[in-house]
């Protein structure tokens, strides 16, 4: 099943219906899309799927949405994506601020044997900030006046082009999996650095001015938990330092650490430690005065 909503596109290049009779390498197409809020892309593909193709996108403004294998990802200018021909996909352009892209559509043997040896075998894939734009303005430039005559020169031509891209996509995912586990850390000692229990995603993304889905995403790679499951726990840990003493009401202690009420704070607590903050406090002041009596005997 597909569905598509094109809104304005310019084809650089577009095959007709037999494009993939040539199971080395074919090109389904390859072009620009301008903003529209309704442009919306969705494919459905099964693994014997030869009419199947690779996507590859760079986003020049704006902002898209893509959604693969149950997980969202958000893209907005400088950000390159590579969807894989063997998995389902759904993108689209944000309502509010639609965004504009060049594309490349592309299959073939040769592909499938780059895009395995590279590992590159995820559903969507996603670079920030990505030096791809400059290979897939060649590959339409490549395009540009093929006819008989020259078609399989330029043929040639596209395929080591759209080989460098995959080798490109390659290396770049490799260095940003690298940063991302140093991006992961910093944002932790940020949320562990504050003087304030209340830290937002918000204060994480205009912090280190990253896209939210993407901090959502390193961190939970890196952790295991998103950062707003992370500020929780931390929050809790230090409701229990607190409870540990009487100076504190239950009230001051939601209020300090940002929690909307006390009945959120209360229910948030007895969720993650398994008792209500009043029963921690108690079964903490018998455990210290059992201590003391104890020290007072010997």
């Amino acid at each position: 099943m597909s569905r598509a909503v094109q809104g304005i596109a310019k084809f650089i290049y577009r095959f007709g219906d037999y494009y993939w009779k040539n199971d080395f390498f074919f090109i389904e197409s390859a072009g620009e899309s301008f903003p529209s809020p309704t442009y919306l892309i969705e494919r459905t593909r099964t693994k014997n799927d030869q009419t199947s193709f690779y996507v590859f996108e760079y986003v020049l403004d704006g902002v898209g949405h893509i959604e693969c294998d149950g997980k969202k990802y958000d893209v907005t200018a400088g950000d390159f994506y590579f969807l894989n021909r063997l998995h389902t996909h759904l993108y689209y352009s944000d309502r509010e601020d639609p965004y504009h892209k060049i594309w490349i559509n592309v299959g073939g043997r040769l592909l499938d044997g780059l895009v395995n040896a590279c590992g590159l075998t995820d559903g969507a894939l996603v670079l920030h900030n990505s030096a791809t734009r400059e290979i897939i303005e060649r590959f339409h430039q490549n395009l540009i006046g093929i006819n008989a005559e020259n078609n399989e020169e330029r043929m040639f031509a596209a395929q080591k082009i759209a080989s460098e891209l995959v080798l490109t996509v390659r290396r770049e995912y490799r260095e940003q999996l690298g940063k991302s586990v140093g991006t992961a850390e910093k944002i932790k000692d940020f949320i562990d650095s504050g003087i304030s229990y209340n830290i937002s995603l918000e204060d994480i993304a205009q912090h280190f001015y990253l896209n939210k889905s993407y901090i959502i995403s390193i961190f939970s790679a890196k952790y295991g938990y998103t950062p707003k499951q992370y500020i929780i726990d931390r929050k809790l840990r230090a409701a229990c330092t607190m409870l540990e003493s009487d100076i504190y009401a239950i009230s001051d202690i939601s209020d300090v650490l940002g929690f909307s009420s006390s009945q959120h704070f209360s229910s948030a607590f007895k969720k993650r430690i398994g008792s209500s903050p009043d029963a921690y406090r108690k079964a903490k002041m018998r455990e210290r005065k059992k201590a003391d009596e104890k020290n007072d005997k010997s």
